[in-house]
């Protein structure tokens, strides 16, 4: 089972603050990346879920291998 990324990893995998998960949102919804909702409406996800919608999309490689997000990784725009 995967673990859930924390908000830094959701921040920095995005590009959006870690204070700004409605924008967080809008870039894992343009990049078809589903995720639940917390409580406090953040979005959360797993690295599999990521990677599975990355491999949808035809990106040539997995955003991480593990829980360890790259330095300055995000999302490429959606097309």
């Amino acid at each position: 089972m995967s673990k859930l990324l924390t908000k830094t990893e959701i921040a920095r995998l995005t590009g959006a603050p870690v204070d700004n998960p409605e924008a967080q949102k809008q870039v894992l919804d343009a990049n078809r990346v589903p995720y639940f909702r917390r409580k406090d409406g953040s979005p959360a996800l797993t690295w599999d879920v990521v990677n599975q919608a990355l491999l949808a999309r035809g990106a040539s490689t997995p955003a991480a291998n593990g829980a360890n997000l790259p330095p300055g990784f995000k999302l490429p725009q959606a097309s």
